[in-house]
């Protein structure tokens, strides 16, 4: 008999701890459905968004049991039952997904799922339907009825689809294709000398304008020719859109690890996706970097762990060849000879907010002066390159404009190569900016919150020059302690890279079109 002598959650993950190694099958069944998790040691891990290759663990009372006989519930914890419980909210916090417990006489524990709404009226509880006003309620028809439309046209626009060898690099975020979407887009070009694919591309400056029909319709039939679609972010029109079987729905993901948490490891948290209906749990296809971050993107988009290619990072091919490293490194030095002369900070963070259309950055935070001062007596440069999501720039006065500089616009990769010292938080950059073991700074103003709000996944210890901060008098402190950092030959020493992440990639995935 296996006892639970603990319950803890991490995310959307449920931990339950019994007194011994579990050496039989853990099994969760409801009525006649049943399905079937591996133990870790004495734990029973269980994800309630993804289960049975991707599905959320459906409202019901689900009993579980090791090798058909009931978990029993060591008396001790009880009273502490009720604390397990979750809530998870989503859909503007007006929806909510609960896990609690129960048990029975013998206290066989008793895991309940149910879907709740907000009711607006509570005093007339008895007489609403709850969380659908009249608006509410004249719009959910005319929402499906669109939606109904687009799936017709859908599946209409797949007559005019020619060939099996379409191939469509969709992005929603961005007004042309970048990290590993631009990578992977630039190598099939290079390999379609004799037209083996028919490419295509799509981004956000086809068309301006959050809701412009024009754009949907446009999106929609480059979505119903295409075979293959790679994706690097999460792209809303997909959610709507049910896709062909024969369709591959191919995610790159933009950021480099892992290690921040967004989709459905943020299920129940401001910004949560929707527990069915969502882009990421369409993909047929996953590419990650490494075998470790397969468990953290299963996660991450709900899905299955068979749907994994671990293929390595597309924009990280040929990232440290020589070459690229000093052709890169040239071309900056023609932008700005202080580059070449001076030593340089790159400040590069990530945005706050919830998506690209609320993306921020408090430049509050920083105080130009002092950065400027430090930079006089130091013989340092400040570069500043904020997330693509960020529309408002830094203002920087004239009188600082010899030591900072904005380029914003620029490629971050290419500014770490000639970076000595880079300033972030969050930002995914800091795993390319690793492979250099620079010194490396977290400048986390909101650490506590913003760490509440969006839980991490893996520790970042990512270079053994590694430093955080909270304050910016914290962060001028350590960069003093870094001042006699040296420049060295940004080419010097460097491994060439031998990462083939596109041409693995081509061959996982695109191994098997027809042609």
């Amino acid at each position: 008999m296996y006892k639970i002598i603990n319950m803890y959650w991490q995310r959307a993950n449920l931990h339950i701890v019994v007194d011994q190694k579990i050496e039989d099958n853990v099994y969760f069944i409801r009525n006649i459905e049943e399905f079937k998790i591996t133990p870790q040691d004495n734990e029973i891990i269980i994800n309630v968004t993804n289960v049975k290759k991707g599905e959320m663990l459906n409202p019901a009372t689900w009993r579980v049991l090791c090798e058909y006989n009931d978990l029993v519930l060591d008396s001790k914890l009880l009273d502490k039952l009720e604390d397990y419980s979750r809530i998870f909210r989503y859909r503007k916090e007006k929806y909510a997904y609960l896990v609690y417990f129960s048990v029975n006489n013998d206290l066989h524990l008793k895991i309940e799922t149910k879907f709740m709404m907000e009711n607006k009226h509570p005093e007339r509880f008895y007489r609403t339907n709850e969380a659908k006003t009249i608006k509410g309620k004249t719009l959910i028809p005319l929402k499906r009825l669109g939606v109904f439309l687009f799936n017709v046209y859908y599946r209409l626009s797949r007559v005019f689809k020619v060939g099996h060898n379409n191939i469509l690099f969709l992005t929603d975020n961005n007004d042309e294709l970048m990290w590993n979407l631009k990578k992977m887009h630039d190598y099939l070009e290079e390999q379609n000398k004799n037209n083996k694919y028919k490419i295509k591309t799509y981004s956000n400056d086809k068309f301006s304008g959050k809701k412009n029909y024009f754009k949907y319709i446009y999106e929609t039939y480059l979505i119903a020719t295409s075979d293959v679609i790679f994706v690097d972010n999460y792209v809303p029109l997909l959610t709507h859109i049910k896709l062909s079987k024969k369709t591959k729905l191919v995610q790159l993901w933009h950021a480099g690890v892992g290690f921040k948490s967004v989709g459905y490891a943020r299920f129940g948290i401001k910004g949560s996706p929707h527990p069915y209906k969502s882009c990421h749990r369409a993909y047929t296809d996953a590419v990650v970097d490494k075998d470790n971050l397969v468990g953290i993107y299963s996660e991450v988009y709900g899905i299955s762990k068979d749907k994994f290619k671990v293929c390595g990072s597309p924009r990280l091919d040929g990232y440290l060849s020589k070459e690229r490293i000093k052709e890169k490194t040239e071309e900056l030095y023609k932008k700005n000879e202080l580059f070449k002369t001076s030593k340089v900070i790159l400040f590069s963070p990530t945005y706050r907010g919830t998506g690209s259309n609320s993306a921020y950055y408090d430049y509050n935070l920083l105080d130009l002066e002092k950065i400027y001062n430090f930079c006089e007596e130091n013989n340092f440069i400040f570069i500043v390159k904020m997330h693509p999501f960020i529309n408002e720039t830094i203002s920087i006065k004239e009188e600082y404009q010899n030591r900072i500089f904005d380029y914003s616009e620029m490629d971050v990769n290419d500014l770490i190569y000639v970076s000595d010292i880079m300033i972030t938080d969050y930002s995914s950059c800091a795993y390319e900016y690793s492979l250099f073991d620079r010194p490396l700074i977290f400048y986390r103003f909101d650490k506590e919150i913003y760490e509440y709000e969006r839980p991490m996944h893996t520790v970042d210890a990512f270079t053994s020059k590694q430093y955080e901060v909270k304050e910016f008098e914290e962060l001028m402190k350590v960069l003093n302690e870094l001042k006699n950092v040296k420049i060295e030959n940004r080419y010097k020493n460097v491994k060439d890279d031998s990462n083939n992440a596109c041409s693995e990639i081509e061959k996982q995935v695109l191994g098997d079109m027809k042609l």
